[in-house]
């Protein structure tokens, strides 16, 4: 049995009432928007799968047993790019960037191995507006199908095509007709709901890295006035925020929106965590910890540098360097935490 199979078994997700519910919500709510933008996409890419195929058939097991560190786009990710540029020429990791976060990796030296990307609104060129499309070259775009046709021209460097899981009939169908054997297996990939959660997912069930480190995943603002990214504003700045736990016992703030994100990886990871390590080095934010569980207990918070040791330990060893008791932290009582969520 392949990784494919066993993450397909972990999620088990047409037995998951709640998982199913959660995502119909989404994709009916998206679909409203953009189910014919997904089907008028997903049709023009047809023609593409035949030069470029697909990322479950031609990077299974790519870089099995090994780590992959997963680029987000918030501004914690500031203090990290010196660090993070020494790691991409390391055989040990693999990094996994992030349409929204690219031109600020490119311009900090930092090209990693493979961008997700799939995002059918052309307006989404924006993340790419200052960026020299030369210095994609080296890099490996994992694109939905139902990617805009736009921005998959803009890409020079090899691009590799995921079929994502939706809940919409109509779309599944096209998919299916244009498509024949989807991903190569006859299998919708898992939707994990963004770019980044999805860049989880395809490193943990295709390369086939048990061990994940996130950075630049605050899922959150640490105040009320600070935008997300590190480079530029965003629709998302304006936003309504409103108080939750962060990673230190402090407040931090979030929205809908970077909640939901933040719930679906959660989620998704507990579901996996038989099968592999997963940390979080962002050093800021609220990812991995929830007011009334405290650390969730399949997310060990580290820094960067600790990350980074324990995933060559494990690499080599097969097991962490120390054998952390991975419990979650008593719940904070009101008096020293007021905030909860109620976004």
């Amino acid at each position: 049995m392949n990784n494919w199979d066993i993450a397909t078994n972990y999620l088990q997700c047409e037995q998951n009432k709640d998982w199913n519910k959660f995502h119909s919500y989404v994709s009916e709510n998206t679909g409203k928007h953009y189910l014919q933008l997904w089907i008028d996409n997903a049709k023009a890419n047809k023609s593409l799968l035949k030069d470029y195929g697909w990322a479950c058939e031609a990077l299974q097991g790519r870089y099995k047993n090994r780590s992959a560190i997963l680029l987000g786009a918030s501004p914690a990710i500031h203090k990290q790019v010196d660090q993070l540029r020494e790691l991409q020429d390391s055989n040990d990791f693999v990094q996994i960037g992030i349409t929204s976060g690219l031109e600020f990796m490119v311009a900090n030296g930092i090209r990693p191995k493979y961008v997700m990307i799939a995002d059918a609104d052309p307006k989404m060129a924006r993340f790419w507006s200052k960026m020299d499309m030369n210095e994609t070259k080296d890099s490996t775009l994992i694109a939905s199908v139902c990617t805009h046709p736009d921005m998959l021209k803009k890409w020079k460097g090899d691009i590799k095509f995921l079929c994502i899981y939706t809940d919409n009939k109509k779309l599944n169908k096209n998919l299916r007709k244009w498509y024949g054997e989807v991903n190569g297996t006859g299998a919708f990939f898992h939707a994990i709901s963004s770019q980044y959660n999805t860049g989880a997912a395809f490193a943990l069930t295709v390369l086939e890295t048990p061990t994940l480190i996130f950075v630049g995943n605050e899922a959150g603002f640490k105040d009320m006035e600070v935008g997300y990214y590190p480079d530029r504003e965003d629709h998302k700045d304006k936003q309504r925020r409103a108080a939750h736990l962060d990673i230190y016992g402090g407040v931090y703030y979030t929205n809908h929106s970077l909640l939901a994100l933040k719930q679906t990886l959660e989620d998704f990871l507990g579901k996996v965590s038989g099968g592999g390590y997963f940390f979080n080095a962002t050093e800021a934010g609220i990812f991995g910890v929830s007011k009334r569980y405290g650390n969730l207990p399949w997310i060990q918070q580290l820094t960067l540098n600790m990350a980074v040791e324990q995933a060559r330990s494990i690499i080599y060893t097969g097991s962490p360097m120390y054998q952390q008791e991975w419990v979650s932290r008593p719940n904070l009582n009101e008096s020293s935490y007021s905030g909860g969520c109620h976004v």
